[in-house]
């Protein structure tokens, strides 16, 4: 079974927003303490996040 990849997003309310590979929030324009972020799960192939461990655009299941 594939493995997903790990992305770090904001999570300071109510912004939620995918943070840049240095840590910086587009969104907002903070670069947020490690308090603030959470890790979602991401579909290596369409990078977007996975609902109940499945990619729902490709159906591929992914293990965490």
């Amino acid at each position: 079974m594939a493995k997903a990849k790990k992305v770090l997003h904001h999570d300071d309310p109510p912004c939620t927003a995918r943070l840049s590979p240095c840590g910086h929030c587009r969104k907002c324009g903070i670069t947020p303490d490690m308090q603030s972020t959470c890790i979602y799960m991401y579909c290596p192939a369409c990078d977007v996040p996975l609902e109940n461990k499945q990619c729902p655009k490709c159906k591929t299941n992914y293990e965490l």
